[in-house]
């Protein structure tokens, strides 16, 4: 009875899991949509922010120490700490060379669009990291997944997610969020926490904005 409750718990966290990514997927088409459209700009970010925490929550609920599980625990600093200054680095140095060698010019986003921009980047950035780094990586090691075939999934997952909603866009976006996947879920693992993918993941986004977000900054990041 033990080991059937178990493999239930695993099954109902991972048809939850299935469903989140599905949604992600079609998060676009499901933006566009005529009751999303005929509301606020940001009921639809906040409402596929709000479902990530809700399931993600469940997911804690159902699994066996599920916080520890998903890496939604703390961690020690002096391992932290330098992955998030490194992330940062790697954000500000990426900003920089998209904006050099694709528009050959530094273009910053414009002052007035910061505040908002910032707050979209952050709330995405916790919300990605829940979706892919705590619950899809974390429910591949639950499943028995070496560590190195599980980081190396989610982040495909999270480069063709992003390629649906970057369709308009080339390769640069979709091999960047790739390796943004394969770091973060790197340092998840090691760190055994979130939080500095969480911090990686808001780094890189705005080190876009900062160095090329005036040329971005009538599209979607």
């Amino acid at each position: 009875m033990g080991d059937f409750g178990e493999s239930l718990r695993l099954a109902i966290a991972i048809g939850m899991t299935v469903f989140m990514v599905v949604v992600r997927f079609d998060q676009e088409r499901i933006m566009r949509s005529d009751y999303f459209q005929s509301r606020s700009r940001w009921m639809g970010p906040l409402s596929y922010y709000g479902l990530v925490l809700l399931f993600t929550a469940g997911i804690i609920l159902i699994l066996p120490r599920g916080r520890a599980s998903l890496f939604l625990v703390g961690g020690d600093v002096g391992d932290i700490f330098p992955a998030m200054v490194l992330f940062a680095v790697v954000g500000i140095l990426n900003g920089a060379a998209l904006a050099l060698l694709r528009f050959r010019a530094l273009l910053p986003l414009p002052l007035e669009m910061l505040p908002s921009r910032s707050l979209a980047a952050g709330l995405n950035a916790v919300a990605e990291e829940l979706q892919f780094r705590s619950v899809i990586l974390g429910l591949m090691l639950v499943g028995g997944l070496d560590p190195g075939v599980a980081v190396a999934l989610q982040a495909v997952l999270f480069g063709l997610a992003h390629r649906r909603v970057w369709r308009e866009r080339d390769w640069y976006f979709v091999a960047v969020a790739f390796l943004l996947g394969y770091a973060c879920g790197m340092v998840t693992i090691n760190t055994g926490t979130v939080i500095p993918a969480m911090v990686g993941h808001f780094a890189v986004t705005m080190g876009i904005f900062a160095f090329a977000g005036g040329r971005l900054r009538m599209q979607r990041i």
